[in-house]
């Protein structure tokens, strides 16, 4: 034992986020529908792995809760916000990470 209280060590304290990441992200830019209670609004995504997408709205909106991403020629997947900074947001998938991969057919590994 090294005597220093919290030194992080095994914890994913001091990690950047891709290294917390589960799912490693490919870079895309896909067009596709961010479908929410407050409307719906076109949007490219970004990234994407079996655990979630990084989106552009174009502009700042107010989201809500749940959501789900329409990207056509793979689908409708339920996702749930996780960050938002201005036109930029997260969003995690609802759905199995298998189920994902599936649908999304050879896109993400």
């Amino acid at each position: 034992m090294d005597g220093r209280a919290g030194s992080g060590a095994g914890t994913e304290q001091g990690m950047s986020p891709s290294e917390r990441r589960r799912h490693p992200r490919v870079g895309v830019m896909l067009m596709a529908a961010l479908r929410s209670a407050n409307g719906m609004f076109d949007c490219i995504v970004l990234d994407i792995s079996r655990g979630g997408a990084k989106l552009t709205l174009g502009e700042p909106h107010a989201i809500g809760n749940a959501v789900s991403l329409v990207l056509g020629g793979f689908g409708t997947f339920r996702a749930q916000p996780v960050w938002q900074r201005g036109d930029v947001m997260g969003i995690r998938f609802l759905d199995p990470p298998e189920t994902i991969a599936n649908a999304l057919n050879g896109l993400v590994p």
